[in-house]
Order: structure tokens, then C-alpha cells, then sequence
């Protein structure tokens, strides 16, 4: 019995993971009480693994390496312990099982408490909402996702402050015009089959109005070569009407720097001449507001003097005859005239950038002329174009006729400008066009602030329906009998993403 009792030791201390030493082990099997509880132990534990009907207990004989008899146990050696019925226990302690060695992905030996799940769970509302944009009419509906699938339906929508746009129960639809811009927040309030009302909170964006980001800056007072934000004049005769308009590009305003356009526009009621010109001072060039200046005064100058003189009466009657040695004549006539122009005009701006000890190409700028003569219900137009924008012929409608080809560089912006070599290029009277029609109802002049936006392209010049959709847009402005000049350069004031340059429009009807 000895040799179980430390053998059992053995194990309890095993299992523990208690070290002692083989003197510590015996004094522990020596111990009378130690050994009384093991005794009993191992009883209970033999009897209740024998069968009820047995009719003896085997016994069990221990022997150590050396063969000493043990002594069996008699009933007066027991004592009853107290212990408590199984019913009776309360929770019991289970032994923490030795840990396997597992790899990974392997499940565990044994059995494992199930987790127990909760039961009618809410489920969660997912919800979008398009951006709305300050100032501009708004209608999106309200877009909601449950993560069980089910389906849901939007009952309200509460803004934390009014901003112009309230909820649609008809069409489930967020609708109106917000008044202002920002992040606000929204609570939308829901139902479903098994919720029969919840709300959630979103975030709701108001885009600012892109206008309302445009910063309008005066140029110092005391700048060089002054010019107006805006400039404006009609001409109104028997058979004339000529209205012109210029104004400043945002992109001016927002640094504070001048207008780079200009214009000029004359006519003769004894001759009959009309005189029109735009010119486009370049962006890059700081003195380019007084390169479009003079060049709009000297050459739209000359050419008034000329054709206000007996030059002009004689081509005035090569135009109504417009036969095919007028024609020849008419050109050659155009061709020096615009000429000498342009070389009167660059002169001018060598002279000035001398005087103000300034480069020559600080006062870089385009030039787009046009003198027109109506005879009957006939047009006879000339035509001069360097750098980017338009002119063109248009009428009757559905048809129009581009009078010369823009310069367009190999990026954006890129153009030609009026200077010596321009003058000087052979190839300067193919930017001359001349030509009669009728039914041609308006000629148009315009800078690159308005073609860009209205044409778009090369191509987009050619393209008879948006000429149609421009004409039919300044209409209203042609028509005001009092000030369509005024109206003009308002209706210059457009907008339009990503174009903000300088604008200068001429229109003669």
C-alpha cells in the first residue's frame, strides 16, 4: 500500500508541476494523515468500479523491487469521511487538460461551449445622398440599403438647420435649392418589417457655387497703362447697327490685374464703310492691355481715314459692280491696306516700348479685323485674322461662313501674335479674305473668351447649329432698342468651367 500511496504522490505532484526531491517524497508517504486520505481514496475509488454482485474483492498486491509482504488492510483501519452527495455539489472545477500540440487549422479536441446568438438583431441602414450645390435647384432621391437584405422605406428626414431643401414623401426625394454651402447632418428616420421605425444620421454635403469662389481684386490705382473693367458702344445709323462689348475675365479679377482686351468700331453713313476690330492682348506679356489698345486705334484709324476717302468711293463702286476685275482690285486693295496697318501698328508699339523702356514683346497681342459694305440685300465683307477667336458671316439660318482660319499652337492658349515677322511673312495676304453674299443677317467678331467656351474647337466654328444657338442668345440683348450695348456687355458676364479669360464680342446687323 506504501508503494501506491507514493506512487499516487507521484502523480498529484506530477500534475501540479511540484518538484521534490526523493527525501521530501518519502517524508510525504510517511505522513499518517496524508496516508489515511489516500487509504480512503483509493477504497471509494476500487469500489465503485466493482461490480454490485461481486461476491469478493480481488485484492490488489503491491511489490516494490525487493519482495516485502504487505499487510492487508482491516476494516478497523477505515474511518468514514464526510462527503457531500453529487446532487448536492455545487459547481466543480475541471481540471485543465493537458495542451495539444495542434498545427494551424486544426480544431481542438473536446467539446466546446456554443456561443449562444441574440436574437432579433436590428440591422443596420446604409444611405446615400448626392451632393447638392448652393444656388442651384436640387432633386436626389434618397438611396437606402439594409445589411439583411430586406427592404426599407425612408418616413422622414430631419435637417440639423434649413438650408433650403426639405424631404419629398411622394417620391422619396431630397428637393429644393439650398441657400448656403458646407457639411450639415441629416437624420432619416426609417421603417421595415421588422423595425417598425429607426433613424440614422448622414452626413449632407452643399458644393459652394463655383461663382461665389471668384475673388474680384482691383489693380493698384496708381498702375501703368490704366484700362476700364468694361467698355461698351452701339453705332445706330439708317441700315447700321453696331454694338460692341468688352469686359474683364475672372480670372483678372481674381489677381487683380487689368483687362488684355480691346475693340474699336467706326462707320461712314455717306460712304457706307463699316470698321470692326478685336484684339487679344497675351496673357504673359505684363504691357499686353496697351499692345491691344494700340493696335485697335491705329489700324481701326487707318483704315477709317482711307476708306472715308476717295480710295474708298472707288472701292465702294467696285463693290456693287463686283465684277471679276473688281474683284482683282477690291483684293489688291485689301491686301495693302491691311498691311500697312499692321506695319503702322507695330511700329507704334516698338516706339512706345521704346519710350517706356519695355520689351517689344511685352506688348504682344492678336488682331481680328472686318470692313463690311451693304449694298442691297447684299454683304461685301474683308477680312483680316491673327491669333485665336472668330469672325464670321452668319445667315440665313442653319449657315455660316468663317472668314479665315485661328491660330492654334500645339497647346492650349498657344497663338499667334501681330509683329514684325508676321508682317513680314509671305504668307501674310492668305490671312485676308474678301467676299459678297445675301441673306448673311450678322457679322460677328469675337476674342477667344467667347469662341472658347461657345465653339469649343477649330471644328466647333464650322458647326452652323451652335452659330444658331449663339444668335438666338444675344437676340434679346440686339433688340433692346435703348441700351443693347449695355445688355451685350452683361450678357458677357456668363459662365462658364474652366473659362475665365477676357471677353470682346462685336456684332453688326
Amino acid at each position: 500500500m506504501e508503494d501506491l500511496h507514493q506512487k499516487v504522490l507521484t502523480l498529484i505532484l506530477e500534475e501540479t508541476t511540484a518538484s521534490v526531491d526523493d527525501a521530501k517524497l518519502v517524508s510525504l508517504s510517511a505522513d499518517e494523515e496524508i496516508g489515511a486520505l489516500l487509504t480512503i481514496l483509493i477504497k471509494n475509488v476500487t469500489a465503485r468500479v466493482t461490480p454490485p454482485d461481486a461476491e469478493e474483492i480481488p485484492k490488489v498486491i503491491l511489490t516494490k523491487s525487493e519482495d516485502i509482504p504487505v499487510a492487508e488492510a482491516t476494516p478497523a483501519d477505515w474511518q468514514k469521511m464526510p462527503f457531500t452527495p453529487l446532487e448536492e455539489q455545487g459547481d466543480v472545477t475541471v481540471p485543465e487538460t493537458a495542451k495539444e500540440d495542434l498545427k494551424p487549422g486544426q480544431i481542438p479536441s473536446g467539446t466546446t461551449t456554443p456561443v449562444s446568438m441574440p436574437l432579433n438583431v436590428q440591422p443596420q441602414a446604409k444611405i446615400n445622398v448626392a451632393n447638392a450645390r448652393s444656388g442651384v435647384p436640387f432633386h436626389s432621391e434618397i438611396d437606402i440599403v439594409l445589411d439583411d437584405g430586406t427592404t426599407a422605406a425612408v418616413v422622414a428626414v430631419e435637417f440639423s438647420q434649413d438650408i433650403g431643401i426639405t424631404f419629398d414623401p411622394a417620391t422619396s426625394a431630397l428637393v429644393g435649392t439650398a441657400t448656403e454651402s458646407g457639411d450639415f447632418e441629416i437624420t432619416v428616420t426609417w421603417s421595415c418589417p421588422a423595425v417598425p421605425q429607426s433613424s440614422t444620421k448622414i452626413p449632407f454635403i452643399v458644393n459652394p457655387d463655383p461663382r461665389s469662389l471668384w475673388k474680384i481684386v482691383e489693380p493698384p490705382a496708381d498702375s501703368h497703362y490704366f484700362k476700364p473693367h468694361v467698355a461698351h458702344q452701339h453705332i445706330q445709323e439708317p441700315g447700321v447697327n453696331i454694338v460692341a462689348a468688352s469686359r474683364r475675365g475672372r480670372s483678372h479679377e481674381h489677381a487683380g490685374t487689368f483687362r488684355d482686351d480691346d475693340f474699336y468700331i467706326a462707320s461712314n453713313s455717306e460712304t457706307g464703310w463699316n470698321i470692326m476690330l478685336v484684339a487679344d492682348g497675351a496673357g504673359s506679356a505684363k504691357n499686353s492691355r496697351e499692345g491691344s489698345r494700340i493696335v485697335t486705334q491705329t489700324v481701326g484709324s487707318y483704315l477709317t481715314d482711307q476708306l472715308n476717302s476717295d480710295k474708298g468711293k472707288e472701292l465702294k463702286q467696285c463693290v456693287i459692280r463686283w465684277e471679276t476685275d473688281d474683284q482683282r482690285v477690291v483684293w489688291e486693295a485689301f491686301n495693302r491696306l491691311f498691311r500697312q496697318a499692321s506695319i503702322m501698328a507695330v511700329n507704334t508699339i516698338s516706339n512706345e516700348s521704346i519710350r517706356a523702356e519695355e520689351s517689344v514683346k511685352s506688348y504682344s497681342t492678336t488682331l481680328l479685323v472686318t470692313v463690311s459694305f451693304r449694298t442691297g440685300d447684299e454683304l461685301f465683307a474683308a477680312s483680316f485674322w491673327l491669333g485665336d477667336g472668330a469672325i464670321a458671316a452668319y445667315g440665313p439660318v442653319g449657315k455660316v461662313r468663317v472668314l479665315g482660319t485661328p491660330d492654334s499652337g500645339e497647346y492650349a492658349g498657344q497663338t499667334r501674335f501681330l509683329d514684325a515677322d508676321a508682317v513680314n511673312d509671305a504668307n501674310f495676304s492668305k490671312r485676308i479674305s474678301i467676299g459678297k453674299w445675301t441673306e448673311v443677317s450678322h457679322l460677328v467678331l469675337m476674342t477667344d473668351g467667347v469662341s472658347d467656351p461657345r465653339f469649343e474647337t477649330d471644328n466647333g466654328l464650322l458647326n452652323s447649329q451652335k452659330w444658331d444657338a449663339l444668335i438666338a442668345e444675344l437676340t434679346p440683348c440686339l433688340s433692346d432698342p435703348s441700351q443693347p450695348a449695355e445688355r451685350l456687355a452683361e450678357w458677357l458676364n456668363f459662365f462658364s468651367p474652366g473659362n475665365h479669360d477676357d471677353r470682346t464680342l462685336i456684332v453688326a446687323w
